[in-house]
């Protein structure tokens, strides 16, 4: 019969032992789902807030003053040419040979040798209206003629209204080398037209201070025309792309490109906008050189900015899962605990019938404060009801009940009514 007892006992704390760990489970999996949720959309939404803002950021601010700042660094760079051909075209030396009518070839050839060795030029020239002789640092090069293609910008020069120009052409005293020459127009005293002076820089030396731009400030930097043709890069821009008129992305160029023609009278004015390029967001500035009549286009990609936040993302997640892994283990651990508590005092507890002691489940019987107080955080505090009171010390009880009024003994009244039910 006991065994029989003891069969049900142990096949009932089974079953109630798989229902309070189904139940443990539940909670586990109810905290798991609330901690990943909350780190995962919080850690989401500061990605995408962070990229935002970034985005935001390069467009409005740091592309534009970054812009600024190479635009200022190419009139120092390449706008110093136009300034040394200025000071040519009004040098009294230069304008007095003329007028004393150019004798003596060796001074001009000197004084020119002397200018780009100082300003550090790739040549320097001097076409005079007169005797339509070319001189440059090593001689007369030439007699220029209208009726010779390659001397048409000197022509082009004497007619125009602008006192300089700046041309791309290539420089036949120096093998045909492509060169950038500042053309500017030389008046005598008297404001009449006698020829033009200048500078020229070579194309690679203008590449080289591109490229010092680009790893200066991580950017992607080149010259297009109106119709979208390239003309100055750096050297690992790509020599097989020379126009981007028809590249997908090229109406988003001529849409800003338009206008900023159409407001030449400002040197400065400049637009910016973004484009998709192989998959990447290009943030793009572009800005108009007057004295070029050319476009400079400043790009810069977000994919390392990007790169940094999504690494940072990963790291939040990382650091996410680590904490809610530990969170987890330390309410398992809490749960099991009160878990082993409560599955003690619920259901079916061998009691002795006579003394009241408790059987544990490795056989010894505990008094039942020693158990309770082992399973549980109770505290027992000992005292004595009525009824043992009047059983165990009768005289005490009898003085207590009749020196107490009816009222005040109430409460002897109905432990004794409890303890006889």
């Amino acid at each position: 019969m006991i065994s029989i007892f003891n069969s049900i006992l142990n096949k009932n704390k089974t079953s109630k032992y798989i229902f309070l760990n189904l139940r443990n489970y539940k909670l586990v999996f109810v905290i798991s789902l609330l901690l990943v949720t909350g780190f995962l959309a919080t850690s989401l939404a500061s990605f995408f807030v962070s990229r935002t803002s970034l985005r935001a950021e390069i467009s409005r601010n740091e592309l534009p003053l970054t812009s600024d700042n190479i635009y200022s660094e190419l009139q120092r760079d390449l706008f110093r040419p136009v300034f040394v051909s200025s000071l040519m075209s009004t040098d009294t030396f230069l304008r007095d040979w003329l007028i004393m009518g150019e004798s003596g070839e060796e001074q001009i050839t000197k004084y020119l040798n002397e200018i780009k060795t100082k300003y550090n030029t790739f040549t320097s020239f001097f076409v005079s209206d007169r005797t339509r002789n070319y001189y440059y640092y090593g001689g007369i090069l030439k007699k220029i003629s209208e009726e010779e293609p390659r001397d048409r910008w000197y022509f082009r020069v004497s007619r125009m209204k602008e006192d300089y120009e700046i041309n791309v052409d290539l420089d036949m005293a120096n093998k045909d080398a492509m060169t950038i020459f500042i053309n500017y127009r030389v008046f005598d005293y008297n404001k009449n037209y006698i020829g033009a002076t200048g500078v020229g820089l070579t194309v690679s030396a203008v590449k080289k201070l591109i490229e010092l731009y680009q790893d200066k400030y991580n950017r992607t930097i080149y010259f297009i025309d109106k119709n979208g043709q390239i003309k100055l890069t750096g050297s690992d821009f790509g020599t097989e792309i020379d126009n981007i008129a028809g590249f997908e992305y090229y109406p988003l160029f001529k849409e800003n490109l338009d206008p900023l023609l159409k407001n030449n009278s400002s040197s400065k004015s400049e637009s910016s906008f973004t484009y998709k390029k192989d998959g990447q967001v290009i943030h793009t500035n572009i800005r108009y050189i007057k004295e070029f009549e050319w476009y400079l286009v400043v790009e810069q990609s977000e994919k390392e900015t990007i790169e940094h936040i999504f690494r940072i993302l990963l790291v939040n997640l990382g650091i996410c899962i680590i904490i809610t892994v530990v969170v987890l283990i330390l309410v398992n651990l809490s749960v099991s605990a009160y878990q082993k508590n409560i599955e003690t005092l619920r259901g079916i507890v061998p009691i002795c019938s006579y003394c009241k002691q408790i059987r544990d489940d490795q056989g010894y019987w505990n008094k039942v404060e020693a158990y309770v107080s082992k399973h549980t955080e109770a505290k027992f505090s000992h005292s004595i009801c009525p009824s043992c009171m009047q059983e165990h010390y009768p005289e005490e009880y009898a003085i207590i009940k009749k020196e107490r009024p009816d009222g005040s003994n109430r409460l002897l009244k109905e432990e004794d009514k409890n303890h006889q039910e």
